[in-house]
């Protein structure tokens, strides 16, 4: 199946392609399959990794903060990952993930001791 959608996405690729020699064409088509390949398996880690309950809320915790931050509003992320603080009050390793992602936004937003209070919070809590 994997080949197959390899194949498929080269040939679709190589009708765009400006005319070139056989042996170019060959070259370039097996650079494309193994670009496809690396990305697939990535595509395939990834979704594995998403599986976990523990990387899936990671993921969506480092995209929110990431879309505030691109809108130059990483403040306005702060009270989403407190929220999902209490949301996941029982797991600590999620909790660890929020807190670190709370002190990079405290550092962002120069709250240099809020960010420092996250850092003590995770000793805390993992003791």
């Amino acid at each position: 199946m994997k080949r197959l959608l390899i194949a498929t996405l080269m040939a679709t690729s190589s009708t765009f392609a400006m005319p070139a020699a056989a042996e170019d064409q060959d070259e370039e088509h097996a650079a494309h399959l193994e670009l496809f390949e690396g990305y697939l398996e990535i595509s395939e880690k990834y979704l594995d990794l998403a599986k976990r309950k523990d990387a899936a809320v990671f993921f969506a915790i480092e995209g929110i903060a990431e879309i505030y931050e691109n809108r130059g509003q990483a403040a306005e992320a702060i009270p989403i990952l407190k929220a999902a603080l209490e949301t996941h009050a029982e797991d600590q390793a999620i909790r660890n993930v929020i807190r670190f992602k709370l002190r990079d936004l405290y550092r962002e937003t120069e709250q240099s001791d809020l960010a420092l209070a996250e850092l003590q919070s995770v000793i805390d809590e993992n003791r």
